[in-house]
């Protein structure tokens, strides 16, 4: 169906109809909701294309993250964001970057400020600094600045969607996967590996789901659970690292809720006679993973597609300031199970699949 059909229909100029469409000009409420229900109807899509080249507009699009190293994992949603950019340059939206250091919040708030005075359209926001991350928020909002959120969720934030994986039930996956392994007496070590001091509310959500799976298993009550945090800025790390994964000479199985397994990983390689009956379940699948996975060091890894996240991101910008769709308002990605059986399957070569080299 063609605008000028639409109008035929509704009774009313080409004029009103292009006013209803593009939300400008004024139209009374009764023909507005006429029009509307023509288009919903008909199924009516507008091409986009042609409307940005009429209008010739950019959409400017800013993507607030931490900063990352190569094969780190922030590299993988900065793929996908960037992967985004290029397929909808077309349609007039550019991308800016900003990246802070995650261990810093000082870092953050200096990106914060520049983020403001840039007067975005959109902003993707990566919250893993949780106060500063919400401070934002309520900078966002009172600038009438729609924003995204990736990986971490902030309930009741405003946001125009939170797209990244269920943390509470990926963590019921994990003890899931390790009790599969384990059917014995022993300890079951809950490791958290922080590079910083910063609450991380995914990583919590994680290891809330880790227990509530065990607190209602089978083997509650042969089990023990113990929970470690080890701070990789402090000088005695390995040793804290030694004795947590094996604090009562029993263990059986290791919990990691982050992509920071490989550090455990590779202390269970320096006594594999008697790690290698303990199981080893992990996050994300970034290059130090993958290597302990493909060695059968690691017996699981859950990932969470952390490029689709961020493509979905400016996705959902196309939707909202183009296509003036409203879009999901939490956005639940497939809680992949990696083993070193089917890791072969898996294309971590994520820029290969949208043409990016």
């Amino acid at each position: 169906m063609t605008i000028k059909e639409i109008a035929k229909l509704a009774n009313v100029s080409l004029g009103t109809v292009d006013r209803v469409l593009h939300k400008r000009g004024k139209v009374s409420k009764e023909t507005e909701e006429r029009i509307l229900a023509i288009i919903k109807k008909a199924n009516y899509k507008p091409n986009m294309y042609a409307r940005g080249l009429v209008l010739n507009k950019t959409y400017h699009i800013v993507a607030i993250i931490p900063s990352f190293k190569a094969g780190e994992y922030w590299e993988m949603p900065t793929q996908g964001i960037l992967a985004a950019e290029k397929n909808l340059s077309q349609f007039g939206i550019k991308l800016t970057l900003l990246k802070f250091d995650q261990n810093s919040a000082t870092s953050f708030e200096e990106k914060a400020k520049e983020l403001l005075e840039l007067k975005p359209d959109g902003v993707i926001l990566a919250p893993v600094i949780n106060f500063e991350a919400v401070k934002l928020t309520e900078k966002l909002k009172a600038a009438n600045i729609p924003f995204n959120l990736i990986d971490s969720n902030l309930p009741d934030s405003g946001a125009l969607s939170f797209i990244g994986q269920d943390a509470f039930q990926s963590g019921k996956l994990a003890a899931k996967l390790l009790c599969s392994e384990t059917q014995k007496k022993g300890t079951i070590a809950i490791i958290s590996v922080k590079k910083n001091e910063n609450h991380n509310k995914t990583l919590q959500r994680r290891i809330e789901g880790f227990k509530d799976y065990l607190y209602t298993s089978k083997l509650i009550n042969d089990i023990t659970i113990v929970e470690s945090n080890i701070h990789l800025s402090k000088n005695d790390w390995k040793k804290r690292l030694k004795e947590a994964c094996n604090p009562n000479n029993d263990t059986i199985g290791v919990f990691v809720p982050s992509s920071l397994v490989h550090y455990v990983a590779l202390h269970f390689t320096e006594d594999p006679q008697y790690f290698s009956k303990i199981k080893l379940v992990g996050n994300d699948l970034i290059p130090n993973n993958i290597k302990y996975l493909r060695s059968g060091v690691i017996s699981y890894l859950i990932g969470q597609r952390p490029q689709t996240q961020g493509y979905l991101a400016m996705q959902n910008f196309y939707n909202h300031l183009i296509l003036k769709q409203t879009p999901e308002e939490k956005r639940f990605l497939p809680l992949d199970i990696i083993t070193q059986e089917n890791l072969i399957y898996y294309d971590i070569e994520f820029s290969n699949i949208f043409n990016l080299a």
